[in-house]
């Protein structure tokens, strides 16, 4: 898996700012282990799909097709998190005839795949959803897997079928309607309690600031408990509130941490066996509010730090809640969770 390390001056100077720590957008990624593939692709007969405007139409769900980006332009790129594309893109469209969620995914495609979503209108840097690499796609490493998409009846979706670096080559792309479970941030009777103050215009962290603090400040949870907690945007939309969680992993395997909120929420997972100064993104994902969601990947033992907040700068009142829960996959949850987790059971 590509991973993206942030560097400890970053770090601290985002720290002092008041807990402004955006691990997405202030990263440097690291040398790949592989070379992407490079140069110019052969020309070769064209499938249709190009660009937004010839994309390929998806008439109907569940979808399944074969294909290649070699001969293709390179159209398009989005950040998520790795920048500097050069590769060949094609392009699908699909309007929704039902309200619910979808997966698409080119995972046993044979080259290091990227995907990404545009909602109704192509807004470069502002997709609707994105995957570089998915730890859970079986087969081949570095393919993509977009899960769980909310999705609207009658809204068209632009999904671009993208390379990482330069890379380009033959690709499965697949695109099915899965169950997505609905939830409420209530903390149940058993939750582990957070009990941080809910932030406020010029709220300072003393609770769970992690690497935003100097010294950095973590909470220890139970693995596997439901913990309760909130979050929220203060300053005028300048900072957010980050819970920062940290374990000793003994045991080998994958981790999830399912989030519920009433907001629109991100989580991380991120490697901390070289300390804040060496912190490093190994996941990341975004989900809706009310719906469970599932941010994953494989651990080996050592320390992790596991993250919850609010997905950028949103407007979101602070003590608004959530409920997240840390776990390896194989364990049986207390209550509902994410399907992307349930799933992830029986590849």
């Amino acid at each position: 898996m590509k991973v993206v390390t942030l560097a400890l001056a970053v770090v601290f100077a985002v720290a002092l700012a008041a807990s402004a720590f955006e691990l997405p957008t202030n990263v440097v990624p690291e040398v790949p282990e592989k070379a992407p593939g490079s140069g110019t692709p052969p020309k070769g007969t064209l499938q249709g799909g190009d660009t937004i405007e010839t994309a390929t139409v998806i008439p109907s769900l569940p979808y399944s097709t074969s294909g290649t980006t070699a001969g293709f332009n390179d159209d398009y790129d989005e950040v998520c998190p790795y920048s500097g594309s050069t590769s060949p893109d094609v392009v699908y469209a699909w309007t929704a005839d039902f309200t619910g969620a979808v997966d698409i995914h080119t995972c046993e495609s044979g080259f290091d795949t990227k995907l990404y979503v545009y909602e109704n209108f192509y807004t470069p840097g502002a997709y609707y959803a994105c995957n570089d690499d998915n730890a859970s796609c079986p087969g081949p490493a570095y393919r993509s897997w977009i899960e769980s998409m909310l999705v609207t009846e009658g809204n068209t979706y632009y999904i671009v079928v993208d390379g990482y670096g330069g890379d380009y080559g033959d690709y499965l792309f697949n695109m099915y309607e899965v169950e997505v479970i609905p939830c409420s941030p209530e903390c149940p009777p058993y939750g582990w309690l957070e009990s941080e103050p809910d932030c406020y215009d010029g709220y300072v962290d003393e609770t769970n600031i992690g690497c935003n603090g100097d010294p950095p400040i973590f909470q220890y949870p139970p693995m596997n408990a439901v913990i309760c907690g909130t979050s929220g945007n203060y300053d005028d939309n300048t900072y957010r509130d980050m819970d920062w969680f940290l374990y000793e992993i003994t045991e080998a395997g994958y981790y999830h941490l399912n989030i519920c909120a009433d907001f629109q929420a991100r989580g991380w997972i991120a490697d901390m066996n070289a300390g804040c100064a060496g912190l490093t993104v190994l996941a990341s994902e975004a989900g809706p509010a009310g719906y469970w969601f599932d941010t994953s990947t494989y651990l080996t033992a050592g320390t992790y730090t596991f993250i919850v907040s609010t997905d950028g700068w949103l407007d979101i009142p602070c003590g608004s809640p959530y409920k997240a829960q840390i776990f390896q996959e194989g364990w049986t949850a207390v209550e509902e969770r994410s399907w992307g987790s349930i799933k992830a059971l029986y590849k």
